[in-house]
């Protein structure tokens, strides 16, 4: 059973979080991960009320991380959830669930998760992929002076370190974006990644000159 009022406070509680948030883990971006979430659960089970509110508050760190002016780990934020969570009247019993998701959302590579938490992470990535993911990519590397493109380094270079030298949006989709799509775990999500990853391969494609 769902407990609305307290999805309600927390929908406006994050959307005055992440309203200026402008890195692409806006509110757009939680949205879009939860009803990818959503769509995900349907098919593979699981604990919708978990999941749902999970894919709201998982980025949390993000925020944090901007205000402190460097990278923060989720689980070094998992207080600033819970307060939040609480605020809003998520009932105690859940909290303790959703703070396991969001504390290893990002660590996307290992299988060793409950189902929960791996729809979350697969839902995550799938936000990445295809026409929005582009969309983010491009805005994010627009803001921070890196170019479309960049052919004095071929794609498969070792120079390339993702989130410390991208070298261009091309090598950041080539070498973080894609392969990203390897690390889905649901049946669900890899059928909803498969013309998400030929678009950013026909991307690169035809940008890379």
């Amino acid at each position: 059973m769902f407990n609305l009022p307290a999805i309600k406070r927390l929908k406006r509680k994050i959307y005055e979080l992440f309203k200026n948030e402008n890195s692409g883990h806006d509110f757009s971006h939680l949205k879009r991960v939860m009803n990818n979430a959503v769509r995900i659960q349907k098919r593979e089970g699981g604990d919708l009320y978990v999941i749902a509110i999970s894919a709201l508050v998982h980025d949390i760190h993000r925020l944090v991380s901007n205000q402190k002016g460097d990278y923060v780990n989720a689980e070094d934020c998992l207080d600033v959830v819970e307060k939040i969570l609480k605020e809003c009247g998520v009932e105690k019993e859940k909290i303790k669930e959703i703070l396991y998701i969001v504390e290893n959302h990002e660590r996307k590579r290992e299988k060793i998760f409950n189902l929960e938490t791996h729809i979350v992470q697969d839902a995550d990535i799938l936000d990445a992929l295809g026409k929005t993911g582009l969309k983010r990519c491009l805005k994010y590397c627009k803001t921070h002076k890196i170019p479309v493109s960049n052919v004095e380094y071929p794609l498969d270079c070792g120079e390339y370190i993702p989130d410390i030298n991208p070298i261009s949006s091309c090598h950041y989709i080539y070498n973080t974006i894609i392969p990203n799509a390897n690390f889905l775990y649901t049946k669900t999500a890899k059928e909803m990644a498969k013309g998400k990853v030929k678009m950013l391969e026909n991307f690169v494609k035809h940008n890379y000159k």
